[in-house]
């Protein structure tokens, strides 16, 4: 009997010990409005979890979510470590999901973002004078609006999310929409088009913070160890592919200006 118990609580251990190891790494991919699905995107994480994985020496899996409602019905019922996640996200719900940045993207190379207000050529010359809806694929919250005009009073318009944020740039041009929002990389696209002759742009944000790279809750050694593979994968031939596929050309430390 005696070695039965002994016997018994040695696998019991092993197994909370396995558990306790498990996912020490894993992460969620979370960026509302961008295009593609969770299962589209399942490669890259794939990609990204087999890199970590051989890194830090620990088994990583991740997921991916662009569908603000399936984000947060996913961290409602389980408990990744850290995400790399949209702005907005970060802004809107670090509260309810305490997140602390460790790191940040460098999407084309860019420090900082910038989001921009474009209507039609006709429309008005001021953010004031814009009513309707407004649409952009970070405009999936309340707090959107309030980040794109940094705190400023005024804006008759509704912001509202989308995952086509360059198809509604179409619509702006041909009159039919308020207006879109794009940030520096979709405008970056179509700066020196001369297909969207039928727009302007009315308003430039401040510079913004990138996506954040967000632990969840207090930075652990855990958080250090990912953030040091993070800062190196720009020197990493062997990452190359990998960051062109997460669309970032590596990862700086933290934004100070994110709070």
């Amino acid at each position: 009997m005696f070695r039965k118990v002994t016997a018994f609580a040695f696998i019991l251990v092993l197994v909370m010990i396995s558990s306790a190891s498990a996912g020490r790494f894993d992460f969620a991919v979370i960026q509302p409005g961008q295009p593609g699905t969770t299962v589209e995107a399942q490669p890259v994480m794939d990609e990204l979890a087999v890199y970590l994985s051989a890194k830090l020496g620990e088994k990583v899996q991740g997921v991916y979510y662009n569908d603000l409602t399936k984000a947060l019905d996913y961290l409602d019922k389980n408990k990744p470590a850290w995400s790399i996640c949209g702005l907005t996200f970060f802004k809107s719900y670090s509260a309810k999901f305490p997140m602390t940045p460790v790191a940040s993207t460098l999407p084309q190379g860019m420090k900082k973002d910038v989001w921009r207000l474009i209507v039609p050529a006709s429309g008005p010359d001021s953010y004031e004078g814009v009513t309707g809806k407004v649409y952009g694929s970070m405009l999936y919250t309340p707090q959107s609006l309030e980040i794109l005009l940094a705190g400023k009073k005024g804006g008759n318009f509704s912001p509202e999310g989308t995952r086509k944020a360059l198809r509604m740039l179409r619509k702006v041009n041909k009159g039919r929409i308020a207006g879109v929002v794009l940030d520096a990389v979709q405008y970056s696209v179509i700066k020196d088009s001369d297909r969207y002759s039928g727009t302007k742009v009315i308003y430039t944000s401040p510079e913004l913070p990138n996506s954040p790279v967000v632990w969840f809750g207090e930075p652990t050694d855990d958080a250090f160890r990912l953030q040091s593979v993070l800062l190196d994968m720009s020197k990493d031939p062997a990452a190359n592919n990998l960051l062109k596929l997460l669309q970032t050309s590596g990862f700086n430390p933290a934004d100070k200006d994110l709070k």
